[in-house]
């Protein structure tokens, strides 16, 4: 068996070691180390070090993985958001606001009591009816509203659960 003669990393003492050995503890220092091969040369490197550097390199990785998850869930976040997003006529996006679509049924259903009364006390009799329509029409846009708003809360409440537990993933 052919031995070759190498320094340790740690110490620097001389150290004998076959020719197929990839590993060695020093006898005088007691450092681990891993025997490297070149075609001109052979050498000891501190298994501590390359310890260090793999766990420096999986932190950065588990890093790096977390703020990918952290953006795909930011994208995915923003197309699901803009399917509950509403425009105004001058082309202004908003969320849902079930605040918004309650006032807005409470006047449109005043309006409607109001056709109706008028109607009557002008003697409109079947077209006083027609105020109907528009207390119906009340009633749905504030359920709708409400729903929706619900919904979008409903949604964006799982989007930050989601991105909450993988920053959480940080941490553990």
């Amino acid at each position: 068996m052919e031995i070759i003669s190498v320094n340790c990393n740690g110490c620097g003492a001389p150290l004998e070691v076959g020719a197929d050995t990839k590993f060695v503890t020093c006898s005088h220092c007691g450092a681990q180390l891993a025997i490297k091969r070149t075609a001109s040369s052979s050498y000891t490197e501190l298994l501590e070090g390359i310890d260090r550097k793999a766990d420096a390199i999986t932190e950065q990785l588990a890093e790096i993985t977390r703020h990918n998850e952290i953006e795909r869930i930011d994208r995915e976040w923003e197309l699901e958001r803009t399917q509950f997003m509403s425009t105004n006529r001058n082309g202004n996006r908003s969320e849902p606001n079930a605040i918004g679509g309650l006032l807005a049924a409470a006047v449109g259903g005043l309006f409607g009591l109001f056709w109706i009364v008028k109607a009557l006390d002008i003697g409109g009799g079947a077209f006083s009816l027609f105020g109907l329509v528009f207390v119906a029409l009340a009633i749905y846009v504030g359920v709708s509203s409400v729903s929706g708003s619900m919904k979008y809360m409903e949604a964006k409440d799982r989007y930050q659960r989601r991105r909450a537990a993988v920053l959480s993933d940080k941490t553990q």
